[in-house]
């Protein structure tokens, strides 16, 4: 573990934040130095682990800093009744600002319908913030239930931490905790600088086209005209920068919490299996065994309930997800067909569906690990060792586990797709065919 100061400083910082029955909970928008602690926390832990190796863990996974994050943002208010005034009353600012900039580009889709590139530009902007837009009401309405998902992984993460005896699996369960740490703070920061570099690209696309705002849109009394009103625009620029930056930042935080919930729920899959592999280890008392398997059998359920519940909380984000990416990436790549003729459009397009193949891929990755790894547990429950010294009733019961570890467990809003490289593949090919079938 890391010492005992660091831990102490870490968790008062970040209790702060995601404590919502405190009145005291202003502190969120009044000291700059704890919003920096939050913010830098995970990675003061990351360089904690990469300077003294396995001497230092984890104290929490990856999820309890992302809804530190969130709550940072300004997204994650409690019940109103509970809640701080201060920070109820910003959340509701953002949300409006968010929803009006939303419909003043919304706004321009009439005036644009006659080109189709135009056209085509706004929707593809219209629908990337719709979709963030809607992750922002889903976390907020859904506060409540992914609590319990984050706290209840953050409980196992902690549990598997503290067994009793140093064996070799408990080292190398500690070490996939490490790693996984590892893993995702590293995909966090890269989507994070990417997204700065989209960020980049947007705001600066006035410099290097006709285009005199990084979005076309319409607001009142034509402040977006640079002519009638010089002020006027230079607001309207900030305020459009401001709000991509923002949204950019949400979308990354908000997907890398629900993308980290399915890799939480591999790497307790990959425990257990290693649990059900190591049944028979040390003793061949049938009580004990019998004592270990009741504990692996009631682990596997817990994961099929959090996994359940996963699926419950996060369905319209699924359903929002798969939808928007399909349509995304086909119609990006059908503008960038039809805007051949203008390099800097193109790359535009091109970049829009790169950032939306990016999304897709993240989660049908995430997904696809746990796919597997679920009918892992069938292959560890085979490869329990010694088990023909046992009962044939514990023999029974490894094969109801083997049994029901052969239907996997799979992230998906029904009746789409769940989210696994197969699912990635069908959408790959449903663009082959739309691009094949606006080409003849």
């Amino acid at each position: 573990m890391i010492s005992l100061s660091t831990q102490a400083t870490i968790n008062n910082t970040i209790s702060t934040h995601n404590s919502y029955l405190s009145n005291d909970s202003n502190t969120h928008l009044k000291h700059t130095a704890s919003k920096l602690r939050t913010i830098l926390a995970p990675y003061r832990v990351l360089k904690e682990m990469l300077r003294s190796g396995e001497a230092v863990h984890p104290p929490h996974t990856c999820l309890f800093y992302f809804r530190a994050y969130i709550r940072l943002l300004g997204l994650w208010p409690a019940e109103r009744a509970v809640e701080n005034p201060l920070y109820y009353a910003f959340n509701v600012l953002i949300m409006l600002l968010f929803g009006f900039f939303t419909v003043t580009i919304i706004c321009d889709l009439y005036e644009a319908s006659s080109d189709f590139v135009l056209f085509g530009e706004d929707l593809v902007v219209v629908l990337g913030l719709c979709l963030i837009f809607f992750k922002m009401i889903l976390f907020r309405l859904g506060n409540a239930d992914t609590d319990i998902i984050i706290n209840e992984f953050d409980a196992l993460h902690v549990k598997h931490f503290n067994e009793s005896h140093d064996s070799p699996r408990n080292r190398r369960t500690r070490q996939w905790q490490r790693s996984f740490f590892f893993g995702e703070m590293c995909f966090f920061s890269g989507f994070y600088i990417l997204s700065l570099f989209l960020f980049a690209a947007m705001s600066l696309q006035p410099l290097l086209s006709q285009q005199i705002l990084p979005f076309r849109c319409k607001f009142p009394f034509g402040l977006d005209d640079p002519d009638e009103h010089p002020m006027g625009f230079v607001c309207v620029y900030f305020f459009q920068c401001f709000c991509t930056l923002y949204m950019l930042v949400a979308i990354v935080v908000m997907d890398s919490l629900g993308g980290n919930s399915f890799n939480q729920t591999t790497l307790n899959l990959r425990i257990l299996c290693e649990n059900m592999r190591n049944l028979g280890n040390g003793s061949t008392s049938e009580l004990v065994v019998w004592r270990k398997l009741k504990e692996t059998v009631e682990f596997h359920q817990q994961i099929i309930k959090l996994m359940n519940r996963i699926n419950q909380t996060f369905y319209w984000n699924y359903v929002s997800q798969m939808g928007a990416s399909t349509f995304m990436i086909c119609l990006t790549a059908f503008e960038a067909l039809l805007a051949q003729d203008k390099p800097m459009v193109a790359l535009k397009f091109q970049t829009y569906m790169f950032s939306a193949f990016m999304q897709l891929l993240y989660w049908c990755w995430m997904g696809n690990r746990t796919y597997y790894d679920s009918m892992e547990v069938a292959t560890a429950a085979y490869e329990v060792r010694t088990w023909y010294r046992h009962s044939p009733l514990l023999q029974r019961q490894l094969i109801f586990i083997i049994k029901r570890a052969q239907k996997p467990l799979e992230f998906r809003a029904k009746p789409l797709f769940g989210f696994t490289f197969a699912s990635f593949t069908s959408v790959r090919k449903v663009q082959l065919k739309y691009l094949l079938y606006t080409q003849l």
